[in-house]
């Protein structure tokens, strides 16, 4: 009954709950994993023991362990899957906007921790990082569970608020280690109300800080560990800041929308001016019973300034550190001092119309500008894994000089995938030198390292290899290097006879480009079977004599978005690009026809077109 009154008198609050998380919740498996996420799936596998979890941490991750604990748990109960991972990032998302109301209410009103709630519920850079699978979700949760608990502390100091404190304090600095300058900020702020006290003495005010940062230390020991082997890092992949870093920062957080910017800082040049015009009868004291403004606007300024600053200086004499998702702890600060510009507006109309066009803005950016629930802007390493899994022999290795972040795609069933850690140049190395075995492998490899190999490189693999499959995705790639004397593609048109133009199931296609000169015939284009994704289709381009014998070419496949962009596509046809280079003295004297042919073991389709291009060979 008094989950049902409360509900009753928070329908609002209630309501921007589940809008949020609907907007957190959906689509959230569409994109792939991308290669931070899964460093979160291997270190937090629940295969693992947690002192084997917190030994790969020691190696591969620079963060506190607690977002990996909670994720392994989910992993142990739920299920080892991507779907698990971003839900408990996003259900943590939600638990961010429930935070920021409760700390907007705690340093001014109700109507500011709504209109917090609600401003975050559609922050652009708050729902990506609550459809990641990493912890930067759970570190605006517990910073802003940190600031609400030291906000109630100061108001009212006891050993119960002091405790409190001191816990979310841990959890805080448990999540990540930028949350350190949240806490020294915090610190800032307890040393002024223990110098200038407003409701006990400040002796028995230090005394209850005192024990909250002893709570907050005992908690974060476990980490230590962690924390200095970060610490003793030489060297980094995060550029020296620029002058505009912070300016950079702050358009991120909104999703660099010029729109909703505008209307953020106007909203924030507001709040300042009220603040300009408020009065403090105490002098050099704040009194958050009698101004919240004031009060509310040192904690905020404080959390922010000091955030802000002492990784800056660190970024200069120590190692560059400022990375825009590192400081999502600054994004409840940023936005409740928005909310209290709002409150500040004694129009009702203009108020409400400030929030609708805020709202309004952000989601056309989110849903239709950025599309976010449906263009790829994540590495597709699954998409890839899945390429190859369904083309690839059993026996065939994969390289990659990413195959660490692969064995979760490939080694979840019983047939084991040989992944090996090598790049391309050193791999082709060792196969020249007898050292690796020269076999037909995959080669994948992303994270925007493009395809160039050495020369050296190139003439082996051209004189041993044929690439049959080769396939871009976003932000990664993969080619099939069979060797030539295994080339021998089972291709049977016998079905097709006695062949006409057209024959077998319906399929599109297009030679782009074709050329024959005196000694070479290029060509390029694309090819699709209808009414099915192109995936696992192999295209052959076949030579045709005057007898109907036929020559399977050696071409090139490749990925073509455009494509599947042309024609509005409802089915992926992006694997459906060919090209080649070929030697006129590969063909016998005469005239042949070229045609295309399309094979799909797994739809069971096949489709085979005589074309009208035609190679004179005298």
């Amino acid at each position: 009954m008094k989950l049902l009154n409360w509900i009753k008198n928070n329908k609002w609050f209630v309501s921007i709950l589940f809008f949020a998380t609907a907007l957190r919740i959906y689509n959230i498996d569409f994109q792939s994993v991308w290669l931070d996420e899964i460093h979160t799936i291997n270190e937090a596998n629940p295969t693992l023991s947690f002192r084997e979890m917190y030994q790969l941490m020691m190696i591969t991750e620079p963060h506190p362990p607690l977002y990996f604990i909670l994720v392994k748990i989910s992993f142990t109960v739920f299920g080892y899957t991507t779907f698990v991972l971003r839900c408990f990032s996003a259900l943590i998302g939600v638990g961010g906007l429930i935070s920021i109301y409760f700390l907007g209410k705690e340093l001014m009103n109700k109507q500011v921790g709504i209109v917090s709630a609600l401003l975050l519920s559609v922050n652009y850079f708050h729902l990506y990082h609550s459809q990641d699978g990493r912890m930067y979700s759970m570190l605006f949760l517990t910073t802003t569970l940190s600031f609400l608990y030291l906000a109630k502390f100061i108001k009212k100091p006891s050993y119960k608020a002091a405790v409190l404190h001191g816990v979310f304090a841990g959890l805080m600095i448990y999540t990540h280690f930028f949350a350190l300058f949240a806490l020294f900020a915090e610190y800032l702020i307890l040393l002024f109300f223990i110098l200038r006290p407003f409701k006990t003495d400040s002796k028995k005010f230090f005394l209850f800080s005192f024990i909250s940062g002893l709570i907050t230390l005992v908690l974060f020991l476990p980490s230590l560990k962690l924390f200095f082997a970060a610490s003793e890092r030489t060297s980094i992949w995060i550029p020296i800041p620029g002058v505009d870093v912070y300016t950079q920062m702050f358009k991120e957080f909104f999703g660099q929308s010029e729109i909703v910017l505008f209307f953020v800082v106007t909203v924030l040049f507001y709040c300042l001016v009220r603040l300009f015009e408020s009065t403090n009868e105490e002098s050099y004291t704040i009194n958050p019973d009698k101004n919240e403004l004031n009060f509310s606007f040192f904690i905020l300024i404080t959390w922010i300034m000091v955030t802000l600053l002492i990784p800056l200086v660190l970024s200069f004499v120590n190692l560059p550190m400022l990375i825009t998702r590192y400081f999502i702890n600054l994004l409840p600060a940023i936005i409740i001092l928005i909310s209290m510009g709002i409150f500040y507006i004694r129009n009702s109309v203009v108020k409400l119309g400030i929030i609708s066009l805020i709202i309004v803005f952000s989601l056309i950016d989110v849903v239709i500008v950025k599309r976010f629930y449906t263009s790829t802007y994540k590495t597709q390493f699954r998409e890839l894994s899945l390429f190859i899994q369904k083309n690839k022999k059993s026996d065939e290795k994969v390289v990659s000089s990413l195959a660490w972040y692969f064995p979760y795609f490939f080694n979840k069933n019983e047939e084991k995938t040989i992944l090996i850690e090598n790049n391309l140049d050193n791999y082709v190395a060792e196969m020249i030198s007898g050292k690796e075995q020269t076999t037909s492998f995959w080669y994948a490899d992303g994270h925007q390292r493009t395809y160039n190999p050495s020369q050296a490189t190139l003439d082996f693999l051209n004189a041993n290899f044929v690439v049959d499959l080769n396939s871009d995705f976003y932000d990664c790639w993969t080619k099939h290097y069979i060797l030539k004397k295994d080339y021998k593609p089972n291709v049977d048109i016998t079905s097709f006879f006695p062949l006409k133009t057209v024959n077998g199931d319906k399929m599109n296609f297009s030679f782009e480009s074709f050329n024959i000169t005196a000694d070479k015939i290029t060509f390029n284009g694309w090819a699709y079977l209808e009414n099915q994704d192109a995936l696992t289709t192999r295209i052959y381009v076949l030579a045709f004599d005057e007898q109907n014998n036929y020559t399977i070419l050696n071409i090139q496949n490749s990925t073509r978005k455009d494509v599947t962009t042309y024609f509005k596509s409802k089915f992926n046809i992006d694997n459906s690009g060919f090209s080649a280079e070929i030697d006129k003295s590969e063909f016998r004297k005469g005239i042949y026809k070229l045609g295309v042919l399309l094979f799909d073991d797994q739809n069971k389709s096949k489709g085979l077109v005589i074309t009208d291009k035609k190679v004179n060979i005298d």
